[in-house]
């Protein structure tokens, strides 16, 4: 028997004895060093302990705990950000019942059994953000804040199980109602007049489109039309259903506008608070989150541009890339705050909020383009040349075949651009946005706490940013195992 045909040893288990032996004491130098370090972790530990439950002197933080989480969001408004938070829990509810359940009907459709996370998969996951809502909790002062978060993550969870058992034909539509949540979340802070109408909009327009386009919808609308004008003799054609799917579409996208602004018009031109009031730890998961999302496709963008075969939007992509990634982010975020406003014509000039959320996203673009280029080149060109032997146009190998690749091989190095991004929304401090480190400005210029509790406030916010941190690249971590990257 050969080696390569021999079989494999069948698997052993280990005693924690056994595996220490063999891991942390298997050569006199080892044994010292894990000596050496296994004192110092527990003196650390010790330190930590004592530092969190004995000396830490915290009522900085527990007597400004809603002034870290909303900063100075007007007090009488508060309800606004509880409205915001079960729309948001709801939101995401939805739309991870509906990803669960669409990955359980690919995998039953492939003859694989779909594994569904248990509540043990979920802890390891999310523990950090747990943790996180633990100790804020911890430091609050009354029971509605736990009755609050408990029942926002009972209804997001009970949201996602109900989403899950939908039949298939209903779950494109929970996608709608998932982004109609998530936009009236924000509507009920900035109101119907602000941006997140616009986006609202934008959603009645493609779920009419979506519906428009379905085969068997045309297909309906070619019958009536054509039936009357034939007599009932004419059959609805390929050509008559092409025809009738294309003004489907077009009057579906008319009605839905015209929907909208009926709506428009019976709610009112209303606003709520501003973007100028927002601030802290809301502010700070808002900015971010927002400038990754919007970042993403322009840096994916920016990325297909540089390798383009027209010169001129090469040009621009090149030059736009090599711009913004050599110049400093806090520079931008000066230019922003300063320069914004001079290459904009309007009557209202945006908020400060908005003009730093620009510069993050412009920033992060072009780092994310010289990511995702970075994917583009690792696909191999055959691929390229296979998809166009088989008749597909460039967009569709580009859709189809080399961004799925690309993507899956910078997993890492763009969820590491995410996490910077998220931590460097530290720096709009710079141009007086109070977020979520710089509340501990406004702690600490308070009387009562002045040069007390200076290191509590800050192990706080770093304890924060670490938990949102953490839980991100856990994600990243858990995706890169899933879709096997550097293992084929």
């Amino acid at each position: 028997m050969t080696s390569s045909t021999r079989a494999a040893p069948p698997p052993t288990t280990q005693t924690p004895v056994a595996w220490a032996r063999r891991r942390l004491f298997n050569s006199w130098y080892n044994s010292l060093l894990t000596l050496v370090l296994g004192v110092v972790a527990g003196y650390l530990a010790y330190r930590t302990i004592l530092f969190v439950a004995v000396n830490g002197r915290w009522s900085p933080v527990r007597v400004n705990l809603t002034l870290f989480m909303t900063g100075t969001f007007p007090r009488d408004e508060q309800w606004r950000l509880v409205a915001q938070i079960y729309l948001m829990a709801a939101a995401i509810g939805v739309a991870w019942g509906a990803i669960t359940a669409s990955a359980a009907d690919r995998a039953a459709d492939s003859g694989i059994a779909a594994n569904r996370a248990s509540a043990p998969d979920l802890l390891r996951r999310y523990w950090s953000l747990l943790l996180l809502i633990a100790v804020i909790l911890g430091f609050t002062r009354t029971v509605w804040p736990i009755v609050f978060a408990l029942t926002a993550l009972a209804g997001g969870l009970g949201l996602r199980s109900a989403t899950h058992r939908l039949p298939r034909a209903l779950r494109q539509a929970s996608w709608y109602f998932a982004a109609a949540l998530g936009i009236a979340s924000f509507q009920v802070l900035t109101g119907t007049g602000g941006i997140s109408w616009w986006w609202a909009s934008a959603l009645f327009s493609l779920a009419a489109f979506q519906f428009a386009s379905a085969k068997d919808y045309a297909r309906f609308l070619g019958s009536v039309m054509v039936w009357p004008v034939s007599g009932g003799k004419r059959l609805v054609t390929t050509k008559h259903l092409a025809r009738f799917k294309m003004a489907s579409q077009i009057l579906a996208v008319v009605a839905a506008v015209v929907v909208g602004r009926v709506l428009y018009w019976l709610i009112g031109d209303t606003t709520s608070v501003g973007w100028d009031k927002w601030s802290g730890f809301h502010l700070t998961l808002v900015a971010s989150f927002a400038a990754i999302i919007l970042a993403f496709p322009i840096g994916m963008l920016l990325a297909m541009g540089r390798r383009s075969s027209l010169p001129a939007v090469r040009l621009i992509s090149v030059s736009y890339i090599e711009f913004f990634r050599g110049v400093p982010l806090i520079t931008l975020l000066f230019t922003g705050d300063l320069f914004i406003g001079f290459f904009l014509d309007t009557d209202t000039p945006l908020s400060a909020i908005t003009r730093a959320i620009i510069m993050l996203t412009i920033f992060t673009s072009a780092y994310v383009a010289e990511i995702v280029r970075g994917g583009l080149q690792a696909v191999p060109k055959g691929q390229i040349e296979a998809g166009q032997a088989v008749g597909l146009a460039t967009p569709s190998i580009m859709r189809l075949i080399v961004l799925p690749q690309a993507l899956r091989a910078v997993i890492p190095a763009m969820v590491g651009q995410f996490i910077s991004l998220f931590k460097d929304s530290s720096l709009l401090s710079i141009i007086s946005i109070v977020e979520f480190l710089e509340v501990r400005s406004l702690v600490h210029n308070q009387e009562a706490f002045r040069g007390f509790g200076i290191a509590e406030t800050l192990a706080f916010v770093a304890f924060g940013y670490w938990a949102i941190t953490y839980a991100m690249s856990k994600e990243s971590e858990r995706l890169e195992r899933q879709l096997g990257v550097g293992e084929r």
